[in-house]
């Protein structure tokens, strides 16, 4: 008996061809033209991720169905998720698909005994999203039982929450990093996974940022500076050690860290102290008392100096 093949359409016209048994499916640009898996163009089939969801609701995704048809933007798989309080949320993983939906196996666990029982027998998942309500003993159990997956907390501020203003079927056709614009963290790891640094200064100077936001920052920049050995870092580590330091800036201006501010100024380069004074700037309009008006001042002079 032959494997049922499942043929889907995506927005922009790619034809999908489905093998379920298999995990595979072939694409089709809207030319007809096969898009292959490997450079080489010898191998025409792509391997379905598999999702796996541990103490998620379902609502956001068809429990029953084989598969699901998950969106791609800017180089992004969108994963839709429910957990707690009943909105619809939303997880993000690099993708270096062409296409705009791909077909991807889902899994859904409500215990950690049945996700034992699932990977006992060799499965093995990509992504396992996992209720932040388990135990910490819970999630040391599920990442070593799956060690090459790609394990996420979620419904924790690492996770990205997107509140239901419209319908579900609007809103899995019409996400995109605008809906995101008043989360920083999750715009900066966006931005640096595609190396769009211009973007992540340009987060700092325009949007608000707490003090735990720009902690998450620097973190992200850190790992990213340490791994700069990898050949696509290589040759913006400069540029991410720039940020990192304007990050850093903005974190001791907020926290009014007196003795830092002065040494980085004492530090700094010509362009650091064009982007230290225009944080300086920012910092004035969020601490309009007369002594932090006075600190500031006290900055704008040390970097006055500076420049002479």
């Amino acid at each position: 008996m032959s494997t049922p093949i499942v043929e889907e359409k995506t927005p922009k016209g790619y034809t999908l061809k489905i093998n379920i048994a298999k995990k595979q499916y072939i694409a089709f640009n809207p030319k007809g033209e096969i898009i292959y898996s490997d450079d080489n163009k010898t191998k025409p089939f792509h391997i379905m991720k598999t999702i796996v969801f541990i103490g998620l609701t379902s609502s956001a995704l068809n429990r029953n169905h084989p598969y699901q048809l998950l969106k791609i933007q800017n180089n992004t798989i969108i994963i839709p998720y429910v957990a707690g309080d009943g909105k619809r949320k939303y997880l993000f993983f690099p993708s270096d698909t062409m296409l705009d939906i791909v077909p991807c196996i889902t899994e859904f666990f409500d215990d950690i005994a049945t996700f034992v029982s699932y990977v006992k027998k060799g499965n093995v998942p990509d992504y396992i999203l996992v209720n932040s309500t388990f135990s910490n003993n819970d999630i040391t159990l599920i990442t070593s039982l799956s060690s090459s997956s790609h394990v996420e907390i979620v419904n924790t501020p690492s996770a990205v929450t997107i509140d239901d203003t419209k319908r579900a079927t609007d809103q899995m056709n019409n996400v995109d990093i605008n809906l995101l614009s008043q989360n920083p963290v999750f715009l900066a790891r966006i931005h640096l996974r595609n190396l769009d640094l211009v973007r992540v200064k340009q987060i700092l100077l325009d949007m608000d940022i707490t003090e735990s936001d720009a902690q998450y920052i620097i973190a992200f920049l850190s790992t990213m500076i340490k791994n700069s050995d990898k050949e696509e870092l290589q040759k913006n580590v400069e540029k991410l050690k720039e940020l990192k330091k304007a990050y850093e800036f903005y974190f001791y201006l907020i926290t009014h860290n007196d003795e830092k501010i002065q040494e980085f100024i004492a530090h700094a380069s010509k362009n650091d102290l064009v982007t230290f004074q225009t944080l300086i700037q920012k910092a004035k309009l969020l601490f309009p008392t007369k002594e932090a008006s006075l600190r500031f001042v006290d900055y704008e002079n040390l970097i006055w100096e500076k420049k002479q």
